[in-house]
C-alpha cells in the first residue's frame, strides 16, 4: 500500500506564522492486517516549524512541547515551541549539542559533545546540569529511558565503547559500565524493567550483552533459540510498556522479543525495502513498528503476536515531505514543514463503532443515533432493536467518543450514549458519561492552537489531571491551566491557586532578575496587576503572594500585598516573616485573638532581648496580661518568674495588676511573714492606685494579720478562727473588734462553731435571746454537723416567710418549702426550690406539679 501526500518546503523568504492552524478534517485510515491505523492531522501551515534546516530535534511524549537546534557559523541555538507552532523560547545557545531529548518530568535534556548535560525547562530556564565528563570521552551515542518512578534516566556512551548511566535524571547519581570488547556495539539501548534495576543491553552482531547496575555484562546464551546467527542486529527498541524489544537486522528481519530476550513473540522480514539501513525505528501502540527510511519515507509493518509463520507481512507505505517522528505511549507523531499529523493503532471499541462493524452493538448505537440526527426516527428504533448488550454499547460509544478529534463527531457518540441509557433495564449510572464529558471538554481546550498540547484520551488518562495542569504551568499558560483546574476541581480547587501562586512566583522573579528600577511607583504598579488577578478568586490568600515577595527579596512589595490580607492570622505571620514585629502585635492585640498574640509574644521572646521585648509588650494591655501567663508557667521557679513579672508591671506602672499580683503571692506564700509583707506591698500599690476603699480593705488586713501570727493562726482565715473561738466569747468580741467585723456575721460564725464543737446549751442559750437572722442558721448548722437531736427543737421556732422556706430548705423538706412558695405566689422561689430538688427523684416531681399548676394559674 502507498499514499502520498507531498507538501511543498515554504521558501526561506516566506514570512513565518507564529501559530499553526487547527485542522478538524476526520481523520483517514488504514487498515494493517488486524490492526487499523488512524491518521489525524492535527495541525496546518505550521511554517514555524521550518524542519528542513534542523540539525537536532526532539519532541516532549504526551504531546508536550518540541525543541530543536539549528546551526549558525560557530554557534547553536535551541529554540523551543509547542506542536502548533507557538514559541516558548528562541535563540538559547548551547555549545557542541551532539543529542536532545525530553524526559517525563517535562525537562529538556542537551547534552555536548565533551559529556556535559544541561536540563532545561519547557520555557529555557536552567534547571540542572549532569556531569558526564569525568566518566566518559567524547559522545557517541545516547539513549533515555523511562523508570518505574515515572521520571527518565539516560545512559551515554562514549567513543571506547564505555556506558555511563544516571538511573533518574532529577536526582543524578552516575554509574559505568564497560563492554569487554573494543569495538562499538552494532546495537545498544537501555532501560528499566518494572520494580527492577537499570539493565543495559549491547548486541554485537549477533552476540547479545545485558548487565545492569552492580552487575557485570554477561552474554545471553538463552537467547541463542531464535537469534538469526547470520546477520548482525542494528536496532533495538523497547516498548512503552517496558515487557517487550522490538529487533532488526541488517538484512531486513524484525523480530519482537521478550524484555528478558527468553521468548521470542514474532518475526517479520521486511523484502520490499532496505530497511537495515532506516534512519529510525520505534513502535506505534502494542503490535505496529515504524520504519523511517528517509525523511520522506516511512513504512508501517504489523507485527502482532496473533501473526503466524508464513502469514502475508503487512505493511503499508506513507510518504512526507522533510518528517522527523516523536514516539507517544499510543502512537506516533510525524512532523512536516507545514504539518503535524499524528499516528494510531485505533482501540477496540474505535473499530467497532466507527466501522459499522457487524454483530457489534456499538455500531448499532451510532447509527440509531445518526439516524435520530437526521429525522428519521423509525430507522433509528429499527437499529436500537438490534442491540444485544445495551451497556457494553453505552461504554463503546463513551471510549469511542474520547478517542476521537472532530467535535461534531464526539458529539454525536456521547448523543448516542445517552440514547441508549433510555432503553437499559435500570437506571443507568451516568458517572461514566459526566466523567467523560470534563475530560472531552478539557482536550479540546488543550488541543486549541493558543495552548498546543494535542493530547489523546489515552495519553490523558496515563498522566492525569495534575500532571496536566503542572505542564501547563511550566509553559507559562496560566490562563487555561485555570480554567482547566476550574472544570476538574471546581472554583476553589487547590490547583487553581496553585496555579496562581505560580503565576505571582514567575511575574514577581522576572521584575527582580530585570534591570528595571523597583521604586515605590513600579511596586505599586506591580501590586496593582498582581492583586486585581488574584481578588478575582476569594479563597486565594494574599499572604502567600507576600510570601513569594519575600523569596524574591522584595520586601515592600510584601507589605503592599498584606495590607489587602484579610485574615488576621496569615497577616501577622507574614508581618513576623518580615520581622515587623510592632506591626504584627498591634494587628494581633486588634484581632481580639489571644493566640495570635501568643504566637507574636513567642516569636520575641526567641528573637529580641528581654527589655526590648518587655517594652514592646508592655505598650499593649492585652498582651502584657498574656504575657505574665507565660512567664507564670514556663518560668523555671516560682521566684524567678514572679520577679520578672513584678518587674514588667512595674515597668509598666500597671498598678492595678501589681495589686493583683501581691493579692496571688499573699494566697499561695505559706511564710506568714512573707504573707503579711505582700498585703503591705499590696496595700501601697492600691494607694498608688487612688482607690480608697481597696486601701481601707487591705489597710485593715494588713493590721489583723500581725495579731493572726501572734496567735499562731497565720495559716487560719478570720472565718475559721472564729468557728475556732466560737465558745470563748471573749476571745470572740476581741476579733470582731479587731477584724471591724459586723454582728451577724459574727453571729452566723459563732452559730457554725457550736455546732461544730457540740456545744449545746451555749448554742440553746443563744437561740433564746431574739435571733436578728432568724432560726434558719441555728437548723442548718445542725443538719451540716448531724446534730439530729436538735434540729427540730430549732426548727419549731422558725417564723416568718423566708425563715420557714429557709429552715426547710435546711432540712431538705422540698415539698413543704414549695407549698409555702406556692401560697405567696413567689414564683422566682419556687423555681429556685424546684432547682435544688432534683437531687430527691420523690419529692423533685411534686416540687415540679406545684411549679406547673403556677404557671397555668
Amino acid at each position: 500500500m502507498k499514499e502520498s501526500t507531498r507538501t511543498s518546503t515554504p521558501s526561506s523568504g516566506a514570512k513565518p506564522k507564529g501559530d499553526g492552524e487547527i485542522c478538524l478534517r476526520p481523520s483517514s485510515s488504514v487498515f494493517l492486517g488486524d490492526q487499523q491505523l488512524y491518521f489525524t492531522q492535527e495541525y496546518l501551515a505550521t511554517n514555524s516549524l521550518n524542519m528542513k534546516y534542523v540539525v537536532y530535534f526532539a519532541a516532549c511524549q504526551f504531546s508536550g512541547p518540541i525543541a530543536v537546534i539549528y546551526a549558525a557559523p560557530k554557534s547553536w541555538f535551541i529554540w523551543i515551541r509547542t506542536i502548533s507552532g507557538r514559541i516558548l523560547k528562541r535563540d538559547l545557545p548551547c555549545t557542541d549539542p551532539v543529542f536532545i531529548d525530553w524526559t517525563r518530568a517535562h525537562c529538556l535534556l542537551v547534552l555536548s559533545k565533551n559529556g556535559r548535560a544541561q536540563v532545561l525547562s519547557s520555557i529555557g530556564e536552567k534547571v540542572s546540569e549532569v556531569f558526564f565528563d569525568n566518566q566518559v570521552s567524547d559522545v557517541h551515542e545516547c539513549r533515555t529511558f523511562a523508570t518505574s518512578r515515572g521520571d527518565s534516566g539516560i545512559a551515554v556512551m562514549d567513543v571506547d565503547g564505555q556506558v555511563a548511566v544516571v538511573n533518574s535524571v532529577s536526582e543524578p547519581v552516575i554509574w559505568s559500565m564497560r563492554p569487554p570488547y573494543s569495538e562499538l556495539p552494532t546495537a545498544w539501548t537501555a532501560f528499566q524493567p518494572h520494580s527492577q534495576l537499570t539493565h543495559i543491553l549491547l548486541i554485537f552482531e549477533a552476540v547479545f550483552l545485558m548487565g545492569c547496575q552492580g552487575e557485570s555484562l554477561q552474554v545471553q546464551n538463552h537467547a541463542s533459540v531464535w537469534v538469526d546467527s547470520s546477520t548482525k542486529y542494528v536496532k533495538c527498541v523497547v516498548d512503552d510498556a517496558r515487557s517487550r524489544i522490538a529487533m532488526m537486522t541488517e538484512n531486513g528481519k524484525i523480530q519482537i522479543v521478550s524484555i528478558d530476550l527468553s521468548t521470542c513473540f514474532c518475526t517479520v522480514e521486511v523484502t520490499e525495502h532496505e530497511i537495515g539501513k532506516c534512519i529510525n525505528f520505534g513502535w506505534v501502540g502494542n503490535s505496529v513498528v515504524f520504519v523511517q527510511m528517509s525523511s520522506s519515507l516511512t513504512v508501517f509493518v504489523n507485527v502482532s503476536a496473533r501473526r503466524k509463520p508464513g502469514d502475508e507481512v503487512l505493511v503499508y507505505e506513507k510518504m512526507t515531505a522533510n518528517a522527523r517522528i516523536s514516539v507517544e505511549p499510543d502512537g506516533i507523531r510525524l512532523f512536516e514543514s507545514t504539518r503535524v499529523e499524528f499516528v494510531e493503532a485505533a482501540s477496540r471499541e474505535k473499530i467497532a463503532v466507527l466501522n459499522r462493524s457487524l454483530n457489534e452493538d456499538g455500531a448499532y448505537l451510532y447509527k440509531a443515533a445518526q439516524e435520530m440526527e437526521q429525522g428519521t426516527g423509525h430507522n433509528s428504533f429499527a437499529a436500537s432493536t438490534v442491540i444485544q448488550d445495551m451497556y457494553k454499547a453505552i461504554d463503546d460509544c463513551i471510549s469511542t467518543a474520547c478517542d476521537t478529534w472532530q467535535p461534531e463527531e464526539q458529539k454525536l457518540l456521547l448523543k448516542a450514549a445517552r440514547f441508549g441509557m433510555a432503553y437499559t433495564n435500570t437506571t443507568p449510572d451516568t458517572t461514566k458519561l459526566m466523567r467523560a464529558i470534563k475530560e472531552i471538554r478539557v482536550l479540546n481546550e488543550l488541543r486549541m492552537v493558543r495552548t498546543g498540547i494535542p493530547l489523546t484520551h489515552r495519553q490523558y488518562r496515563i498522566i492525569g489531571d495534575t500532571c496536566i495542569i503542572n505542564r501547563l504551568i511550566d509553559m507559562g499558560s496560566y490562563s487555561v491551566a485555570i480554567k482547566v483546574a476550574q472544570w476538574l476541581g471546581g472554583e476553589n480547587c487547590e490547583s487553581v491557586d496553585r496555579v496562581l501562586l505560580e503565576w505571582v512566583r514567575r511575574s514577581i522573579s522576572k521584575v527582580s532578575r530585570s534591570n528595571m528600577k523597583m521604586d515605590q511607583p513600579a511596586l505599586e504598579a506591580l501590586d496593582e496587576k498582581i492583586s486585581a488577578k488574584l481578588l478575582q478568586f476569594p479563597h486565594v490568600s494574599m499572604a502567600d503572594a507576600a510570601r513569594r515577595a519575600i523569596e524574591a527579596k522584595l520586601p515592600e512589595l510584601a507589605r503592599l500585598f498584606i495590607r489587602r490580607e484579610t485574615d488576621d492570622e496569615s497577616h501577622v505571620a507574614v508581618l513576623l516573616q518580615l520581622n515587623d514585629v510592632s506591626a504584627a502585635l498591634t494587628k494581633a492585640a486588634a484581632s481580639q485573638r489571644p493566640q495570635l498574640i501568643h504566637q507574636v509574644v513567642r516569636h520575641l521572646m526567641t528573637s529580641e532581648s528581654r527589655s526590648s521585648y518587655e517594652l514592646a509588650i508592655s505598650r499593649i494591655p492585652l498582651a502584657q496580661c498574656l504575657y505574665q501567663d507565660l512567664v507564670r508557667q514556663e518560668g523555671e521557679t516560682r521566684g524567678i518568674s514572679s520577679r520578672q513579672m513584678l518587674a514588667l508591671l512595674e515597668q509598666a506602672s500597671d498598678f492595678e495588676r501589681q495589686t493583683l499580683f501581691h493579692f496571688d503571692v499573699a494566697e499561695i506564700e505559706r511564710n506568714p511573714s512573707e504573707r503579711l509583707n505582700a498585703l503591705r506591698r499590696a496595700k501601697d500599690a492600691a494607694k498608688s492606685m487612688g482607690d480608697k476603699a481597696i486601701e481601707e480593705i487591705l489597710n485593715d488586713v494588713s493590721a489583723f494579720a500581725p495579731l493572726q501570727i501572734q496567735r499562731g493562726q497565720a495559716d487560719m482565715s478570720v472565718r475559721d478562727t472564729i468557728i475556732e473561738i466560737a465558745d470563748d466569747t471573749a476571745k470572740v468580741a476581741q476579733l470582731k473588734q479587731q477584724a471591724r467585723l459586723n454582728d451577724k456575721q459574727v453571729l452566723l460564725w459563732t452559730i457554725e462553731g457550736l455546732a461544730k464543737k457540740g456545744k449545746m446549751e451555749q448554742l440553746f442559750d443563744l437561740a433564746q435571746k431574739r435571733s436578728p437572722i432568724g432560726y434558719a442558721p441555728f437548723v442548718k448548722a445542725c443538719v451540716r454537723y448531724k446534730r439530729n437531736e436538735e434540729v427540730n427543737k430549732y426548727f419549731a421556732k422558725a417564723n416568718g416567710y423566708s425563715d420557714l422556706v429557709a429552715a426547710n430548705l435546711a432540712k431538705k423538706n422540698y415539698v413543704d418549702a414549695a407549698k409555702l412558695a406556692y401560697d405567696r405566689r413567689d414564683r422566682e422561689v419556687l423555681h429556685a426550690i424546684h432547682m435544688k430538688s432534683h437531687d430527691d427523684p420523690v419529692q423533685c416531681p411534686r416540687v415540679k406539679q406545684l411549679l406547673n399548676s403556677m404557671d397555668q394559674a
